[in-house]
């Protein structure tokens, strides 16, 4: 008996026999054009998880380097505005105004934008005053009219009774 016509068999009979437990080989078989696109479908399935794989991959090493950053922020944040005020910088106006007219209750913002203008308006004399000293002539008066101190504590105290 010739040993490459056993090994033929052998394989054969392997062969037949796996076809025959797995049926639908057999059909993909008699059916090149479903195998292709099978085919293709699996090889795109395979590719897209190769591609997920790496996105992850990719954003925990993003997330790896970045972390530390991001955790030493408000250190640096803190150390920015230590420098910030040895050299005399500090917030504008505007933005302390905007900080003071963040709260919650409309009452407290009515009773801190009227405080505001009022220490505004005094802010204001004062520096007319101060203009007609250098100057030498007599102050300014002013055509903006301003809540006296007796209506601003009456205003205040209506507004604290309200809540």
């Amino acid at each position: 008996m010739d040993i490459s016509a056993s090994i033929d068999r052998a394989v054969g009979n392997y062969f037949t026999h796996w076809l025959s437990t797995h049926p639908y080989l057999v059909w993909l078989s008699a059916h090149p054009l479903w195998s292709l696109g099978l085919g293709l479908l699996s090889i795109l399935a395979v590719w897209g998880l190769i591609r997920a794989i790496g996105r992850g991959v990719e954003q925990i090493w993003l997330l790896l380097l970045t972390t530390p950053f991001k955790l030493l922020q408000p250190i640096l944040r803190q150390i920015w505005s230590g420098v910030q005020r040895l050299f005399g910088h500090t917030k504008s106006s505007g933005d302390r105004l905007d900080s003071q007219l963040m709260s919650n209750s409309p009452t407290e913002r009515v009773v801190t934008i009227v405080d505001r203008l009022h220490s505004l308006s005094h802010e204001q004399q004062l520096l007319l005053q101060e203009l007609a000293t250098l100057t030498g002539s007599t102050p300014v008066g002013t055509s903006i009219e301003s809540v006296s101190d007796t209506q601003y504590k009456n205003l205040s105290a209506k507004l604290l009774k309200s809540n």
